[in-house]
Parts: C-alpha cells; sequence; structure tokens
C-alpha cells in the first residue's frame, strides 16, 4: 500500500575499515537510511507537517457517533479516519515491528455527506454514480511524534499534537496535548503496542504478502 512517491536517497559514507562509532539503532532504518524527523519551533511547538497526503496510508476507520476527540463536540455525522506513516518510519516498522525514534504518524477526519440523499441510519448516499457512503470535507487530524530526548516523560515517548476541530488550510504549528486529551485512550489501550493502534489497521500487517 505504499504510495507511489519516490522516496529519499541513501548516502554511503566510506571510513577506513578501523574507524567505529556508535550509532543508536533505534534510530536508524535496517539499511542505515535515516529516519525523517519532525522539526519544532523556539518555544516547543512542532511545526505541523502539511505533505503527509504523500505518506504511506496504513488504513481507514469509520467513527459513527460519540465525540469528536479534538474538541469533544457530538458527532452528528460520521468521521472517518485515515492514518499516514512518514515513509522512513513506516519501512523500520514493517522491517522490525518496532518504531524508530523521531516517527510521525497522522491521523486525519473527514466528515460523511449526510445531505437529503442520504439515510439518516446506515449514512448511504443515493448518487448517479451508485450508493454509498462518502467523504464530504476534511476536519482536522492528530499528529503522534516519537522523541526520546524530547519527551522523556510521557509513554513511549510518544507526544500528541492536533489542529483542532477545523477545516483547512490547517494551522501551522502546535502545542503538545494533555494526556488526558489525546494519549489517554492509548495509554489505556495499546500498551502492547507501543502506544500505537497497529492492530487495527490493515497497512501495517506484517505478515500480509500485499504490504511486502
Amino acid at each position: 500500500m505504499k504510495n507511489k512517491n519516490a522516496f529519499m536517497l541513501a548516502t554511503v559514507l566510506l571510513l577506513p575499515a578501523t574507524t567505529v562509532f556508535a550509532v543508536p539503532k533505534n534510530d536508524i532504518n535496517i539499511n542505515n537510511e535515516k529516519i525523517v524527523r519532525a522539526s519544532f519551533q523556539t518555544d516547543g511547538s512542532v511545526n505541523l507537517p502539511t505533505d503527509f497526503h504523500h505518506w504511506v496510508h496504513v488504513g481507514t476507520f469509520v467513527k459513527e457517533s460519540g465525540i469528536n476527540i479534538f474538541d469533544n463536540s457530538k458527532i452528528d455525522a460520521p468521521l472517518i479516519g485515515n492514518s499516514y506513516i512518514e515513509p522512513s518510519a513506516y519501512r523500520y516498522f514493517m522491517a522490525t515491528g518496532k518504531w524508530a525514534d523521531g516517527s510521525q504518524i497522522v491521523k486525519e477526519f473527514t466528515v460523511a455527506e449526510n445531505g437529503d440523499n442520504c439515510d439518516k441510519n446506515t449514512h448511504i448516499c443515493k448518487t448517479s454514480l451508485g450508493s454509498a457512503i462518502f467523504q464530504e470535507k476534511y476536519t482536522g487530524y492528530g499528529y503522534m511524534v516519537k522523541d526520546q530526548k524530547r519527551f522523556p516523560q510521557f509513554a513511549g515517548n510518544w507526544a500528541f499534537f492536533t489542529t483542532g476541530n477545523i477545516a483547512p488550510p490547517y494551522p501551522k504549528t502546535a502545542k503538545v496535548e494533555s494526556v488526558s486529551q489525546c494519549s489517554a485512550c492509548h495509554i489505556a489501550h495499546a500498551s502492547d503496542q507501543d502506544f500505537v493502534f497497529a492492530a487495527q489497521k490493515i497497512g501495517l500487517d506484517r505478515s500480509s504478502p500485499n504490504n511486502k
């Protein structure tokens, strides 16, 4: 399920045979590819990624009811979540089953179409092209960054950021969110997966021949 965008090329350094230095294993891909990391402002806020639609899409899910995780507002129409992994972090995970330090993950939400042509119970909409559940508009995204040095106090060293419940254009930066706002669910239900819902993402199934 990899995007067709070209991945970055690795640079090979030729060193004398006697040269030895330690590189943290969790900071490099198995092919010695450097993990692409998030960037931050001097005040600690993160520069939100703008190119994540070119990352690796690993799964979609539908949140039919309940509340919006960004602002706790009631969901009137289903939210459709799409998850994206920064390519170097994705390749590391698929090769090792672990999340490298520096990994970046985005979960973006769209709202399902809810017009007069849509069934209010099933949310299936009838169109000239057929009947289906359609995505209508973007409504914001959550952003996870794993950084041992910057976030030693957080579970798994994962920090959580959001754009808020908002349509594009999204904010350029964001402050780290509190544990209760974003990471509590990950701590409660995904502690055995390094606090990432990997098992619920079909694109992260390392046993699938479709993901080789």
